[in-house]
């Protein structure tokens, strides 16, 4: 039951001719193709790393092999932008600026938003107010009235 994974790419392969060769319009398997120089040559067999050093200097001679070079940059060259024509042109409005966008009082927009919950909340005070003012006031009347 237990088969190795040479066998098992074996017996792939010659199911793979077989149908190739019944039917045409099959391509032929490719054959497989030639390990590369980093890879090994026996499916058993581990491969090496490749070390590559970039920022790392090493001390060892056997790993000098693998020290890239450094790499160089481009001098960097700045890029001029012609202003917009009509930024450019001297028939723009000096008026028009960064303080006439500024709102006249910076929190003019946040007492807009808040007005109405502002109102809602001075009427619940106003009615709060009474109502312990009335309480007061006949807590007095109680008082002058247990006195006589």
């Amino acid at each position: 039951m237990t088969e190795t994974a040479a066998e098992r790419k074996a017996r792939l392969r010659a199911l793979r001719e077989e149908a190739a060769a019944a039917d045409p319009r099959i391509a032929p398997p490719e054959p497989a193709p030639a390990p590369a120089a980093g890879e090994p040559k026996e499916p058993n067999e581990p491969k090496e790393p490749v070390l590559k050093f970039r920022n790392y200097m090493p001390r060892d001679e056997e790993l000098q092999e693998g020290v890239m070079a450094a790499v160089q940059v481009e001098e960097f060259a700045p890029v001029e932008v012609a202003p917009h024509p009509l930024i450019a042109s001297e028939e723009v409005d000096d008026e028009v600026g960064v303080d006439a966008l500024l709102p006249q009082k910076l929190n003019a927009d946040l007492r807009r938003d808040v007005a109405q919950k502002m109102e809602k909340l001075e009427r619940r005070t106003q009615r709060a107010m009474l109502v312990l003012m009335q309480e007061e006031e006949e807590r007095r009347n109680k008082e002058a009235e247990a006195e006589v």
